[in-house]
């Protein structure tokens, strides 16, 4: 009996079709719960994050209007929401710093800072927060390593400055403000604080040159009280009282008047020879404080500037 050849058939071929499409469909409908699952863990994080972020610009309108309890809250809960957020962290120190928690805006503006990389802007003002708490070590701390991490950063520089005019040093303290200054032109405060350094170094002319530079930043009538202030103290140290005079009233016109400044009033109108008006400012001086040691030195010259006054009109 012939036999035909041909292509032998596996007697399982007859269900592998089946069980592939079998296979293959389990395969998909796992996928597609994994790409769910996954999706909707990553729709929920981006919420979180979302509701972190709406929860820190509502936490820093608050603070921005003094509502220094709810702003705590909310960047309380936006923090809870998007702990690795360096704005939140950040912000949310600021609220402590400003309610009064130094040590809680501290750890606060140190985790910002580390999550941050070693931001600049945020390890000067934690510097800043250490300045204002009167922890002046770990202030300069944080603004030498900004300085040593960013060396051209202005407001790293500004802060060695002030720590140094802090401590009275007037030629560390001019240094750090002309390296402030060379990266930061248009930093009218440094201008001001170069002025002040310069003229307890005996320098009035380079500190009238500083505070021209200042008060260029500013709109005419719109100089600050601190630029007032400064060039009065500064005219007066420059032998110009009359001009020292008129600095210093209009400081006290925008600003309150204090017994500091009115003493130096009388002092200039003392040493411009206008008698009556020292006479009238040293009042002023010693009904704010009747202790004030320059207001009793200008009671005692008074009599001495009037006789001599008297002298010279008789000849």
């Amino acid at each position: 009996m012939s036999r035909v050849f041909g292509p032998t058939r596996n007697r399982n071929s007859s269900h592998a079709g089946p069980r592939l499409m079998l296979r293959l469909a389990l395969g998909g409908c796992l996928l597609a719960l994994c790409g769910c699952a996954a999706f909707s863990r990553n729709t929920a994080e981006h919420q979180k994050v979302v509701n972190g972020r709406l929860l820190t610009q509502q936490g820093v309108d608050a603070l921005q209007r003094g509502d220094l309890e709810r702003a705590e809250s909310l960047l309380a809960k936006a923090k809870k929401s998007c702990p690795v957020d360096v704005h939140t962290r950040s912000q949310y120190a600021e609220a402590l710093h400003q309610k009064g928690d130094v040590d809680g805006a501290i750890a606060e503006m140190q985790q910002a800072i580390r999550i941050s990389g070693d931001d600049p802007g945020l390890m000067v003002r934690l510097g800043r927060i250490y300045y204002q708490a009167g922890r002046l070590p770990e202030a300069d701390q944080q603004a030498q390593q900004a300085i040593a991490k960013y060396p051209r950063y202005a407001p790293a520089w500004l802060l060695a400055g002030d720590l140094a005019e802090r401590k009275s040093d007037w030629q560390d303290a001019e240094a750090c403000y002309l390296r402030c200054a060379s990266y930061a032109e248009d930093l009218p405060p440094v201008h001001i604080r170069l002025a002040r350094t310069q003229r307890n170094l005996s320098q009035p002319d380079r500190s009238l040159a500083s505070l021209t530079r200042a008060e260029r930043a500013y709109p005419q009538g719109e100089a600050p009280v601190e630029l007032l202030v400064e060039q009065g103290l500064t005219c007066q140290a420059a032998g110009r009282n009359e001009a020292a005079c008129e600095y210093l009233i209009a400081a006290m016109e925008k600003g309150a008047p204090s017994p500091e400044l009115m003493s130096r009033l009388a002092q200039c109108e003392l040493a411009a020879g206008r008698i009556a008006r020292a006479e009238w400012a040293l009042r002023q001086t010693l009904s704010m404080d009747p202790q004030n040691v320059r207001g009793r030195e200008i009671a005692a010259q008074i009599p001495l500037a009037r006789q001599r006054m008297e002298q010279t009109l008789q000849r």
